[in-house]
């Protein structure tokens, strides 16, 4: 089989898993925010991996995310048809919150001057009503020559029917600008939707130069340490591809990072016959989370970031500013938590690197939830004095002890967090008690069981080596590429059979993977079509497999339906807007969830704890040396993370060295 490696860079960690032959091994660095590759090559040497036997290299970045979230992208400018220069500038005139008396539009990436007009027009039906004018595309590439523009996204009208246009125009582009990226619309989103095509450009290309610039010095460095096969990327839809693909469409990387553990998340649920999960991720920066349902990861085929549409295929993800690292402080009276974080540097002041203001780190240490013998990332000691020190500096404001403020500020955290999964479930008519919850992340097993009793869920699984899952996560993936066809139909009209369309999407989809004819018959295909009431704006997928006939299909988006938003309308007539196509790879790979937990070798403790305001003293259990079953409360440690058992809980090791913690324990 080879090594396979996977990095996973958080905000505060970067976590790395091996898997050979010889069982697993893992690593956790600091993170390197100055230069993000110093904290892979770490990662790499902690490991102690020797790249030149590595058969898989896959990374999940946040680059491309933390480039939009910061605003800190390329200069770019956009190439529109004439007429339509404002159509991005305008969006949609909905309003996500009516009552917001202060809402305001989100912020366009591209500024009004920015954007150039060029002569063409092709109709809806694919039609040229007005051929390409060179010249006007000559004169736009000047302009952007003397302005210096880093990137450029050209999107004109209808080249979803017909990219010619398009194509013509990058290649006049081209002459004047060969060094900067150019990005066609119909290559990111071949779909309806004029706005949403071009935000889901612009947003693709003006990642694009520091996702490229990224990824071509991580691939030349992991090259000069031996590593001679291709470097891959999580795609936000939880597959992989090449980086050199990714460097191309980095829109497809906005959600690289958080989407390993969603996919980790599925496969424990399989090996532990639990087929429907909330997965919590929960590191040093950030709370994210996602719905595995029936053993199926949830996802979308659109969503937006900072109110700015994104046309591109991702897992369903909530994510907010609620992490180890987030701070706790006063606000207008009131304790607050996060979303703002102490990150790596100088990080919890428990880090004993300068940090001074408390974080949710430092209200677990100093209440004894992280033991006193835990090593983060397996090197430094906690300073529970300078954390205490932190917690009184806040405390004050609420005539509170530290231990006081720590208990209310983790239960305000736990709260925000609720609310999180609560917009996947709740909100969409699930309740969470249904569901087990599967907690990972470095801060994740020490907060699921709390968390859990706030949803009334009776089950949480804590996985092997959770600390580091979201990088295990990325090996249990495969290659997947996705493609998607703009095509209209009633339901009510004749049957016309999709045949020709999805054979055209299974080509395209085969020539970007860049798979043979040998290849291809080893290859998986899933297909769904997108359906919507007439009228409506908003489409929902159904899978093609489960239908074989239009009554099939409407019966089928009806249930969809009501279950996305609570009601169905059966009498309304439907319609077919979009066929789309997955191609789907699977990598080479050893025996899944092998087990492999990585110990401290410390002996069982006794430490004093506090819940509830009451101080005990509980047992302190290494993970390595866990049998049987385990009554809160107690906490077990490991060098990845820190599991907290409460009082009422229960705690069994299940098959493959996983662990599953019930309500029910002896009080």
């Amino acid at each position: 089989m080879g090594t396979r490696i996977a990095v996973d860079i958080g905000g505060t960690f970067t976590d790395l898993v091996m898997e050979s032959d010889a069982g697993t091994r893992v690593s956790k660095v600091l993170s390197t925010p100055e230069d993000l590759v110093e904290g892979v090559l770490d990662a790499v040497k902690g490991a102690g991996a020797d790249l030149e036997d590595v058969s898989l290299f896959i990374h999940g970045t946040t680059v491309g995310l933390n480039t939009f979230l910061e605003r800190s992208g390329g200069k770019v400018a956009l190439v529109a048809t004439r007429g339509h220069r404002d159509a991005y500038i305008i969006g949609r005139g909905h309003r996500p919150d009516m009552y917001d008396l202060k809402y305001q539009k989100p912020t366009p990436l591209v500024e009004r001057d920015s954007i150039l007009e060029i002569d063409e027009r092709i109709s809806a039906s694919g039609e040229e009503l007005l051929p390409l004018d060179a010249n006007s595309v000559a004169v736009a590439a000047k302009a952007i020559a003397e302005a210096e523009y880093e990137a450029v996204a050209v999107s004109l009208i209808h080249s979803y029917v017909d990219p010619l246009h398009e194509l013509e125009t990058r290649n006049i582009l081209r002459k004047s600008l060969p060094d900067i990226p150019i990005v066609l619309s119909h290559e990111v989103a071949p779909e309806w939707r004029e706005y949403e095509r071009t935000s889901s450009t612009v947003t693709s290309v003006y990642i694009t130069p520091r996702v490229r610039d990224y990824l071509s010095r991580l691939s030349e460095a992991l090259r000069d340490r031996g590593l001679s096969v291709p470097l891959h990327i999580t795609q936000s839809n939880g597959g992989a591809m090449i980086a050199d693909s990714a460097a191309d469409r980095a829109v497809l990387t906005l959600y690289s990072g958080p989407v390993g553990g969603v996919i980790g998340g599925r496969e424990v649920g399989r090996l532990t016959d639990q087929p429907d999960l909330i997965c919590i991720d929960m590191g040093g920066t950030s709370f994210d989370v996602s719905i595995v349902r029936g053993g199926q990861v949830g996802m979308q085929s659109e969503f937006e970031l900072q109110g700015l549409p994104i046309l591109a295929p991702a897992v369903e993800l909530v994510s907010i500013g609620a992490g180890g690292g987030s701070l706790i402080y006063e606000r207008h009276g009131g304790l607050r938590v996060g979303p703002e974080s102490a990150g790596s540097f100088p990080g919890p002041a428990s880090y004993g690197r300068g940090g001074v203001r408390p974080t949710v780190s430092d209200a677990n240490v100093v209440l004894g939830r992280i033991p006193r013998a835990q090593k983060l990332a397996g090197s430094f000691t906690l300073d529970r004095q300078a954390a205490e020190d932190a917690l009184d500096s806040v405390a004050g404001f609420f005539d509170l002890t530290a231990t006081e403020l720590a208990e209310q500020a983790l239960d305000v955290t736990h709260f925000v967090m609720a609310e999180a999964i609560r917009e996947l479930t709740v909100e969409r008519g699930l309740h969470p008690k249904d569901f087990a919850i599967v907690a990972f992340g470095g801060a994740g097993p020490l907060h699921a069981a709390f968390l859990a009793e706030e949803l009334e869920v009776e089950r949480v699984l804590i996985p092997a080596n959770p600390g580091v899952f979201s990088a295990w996560g990325m090996l249990q993936g495969d290659v997947r590429h996705d493609a998607v066809t703009t095509h209209y139909r009633r339901l009510d009209q004749p049957i016309v059979d999709l045949t020709e369309p999805i054979e055209r999407l299974k080509d395209k989809v085969c020539r970007e993977m860049e798979v043979d004819e040998e290849q291809r018959a080893g290859m998986g295909f899933e297909t769904h079509i997108e359906l919507r009431y007439v009228g409506q704006e908003y489409s929902l997928p159904i899978p093609l497999a489960a239908t074989a006939a239009d009554e099939e299909f409407k019966a089928s988006f009806h249930a969809r339906y009501e279950e996305r938003y609570g009601h169905a309308n059966p009498e309304a007539p439907i319609e077919m807007v979009a066929i789309r196509l997955t191609g789907i790879r699977e990598f080479e790979r050893g025996p899944s969830g092998d087990g492999n937990v990585e110990t401290g070798g410390a002996d069982s403790t006794i430490e004093e704890v506090i819940f509830n305001g009451r101080s005990m003293d509980i047992s302190i259990v290494d993970r390595g040396n866990l049998s049987g079953r385990l009554a809160g409360p107690a906490i077990v440690m490991e060098p990845s993370t820190t599991t907290v058992v409460p009082p009422g809980w229960e705690l069994r090791v299940a098959s493959q060295g996983h662990l599953i913690m019930e309500r029910g324990g002896r009080q």
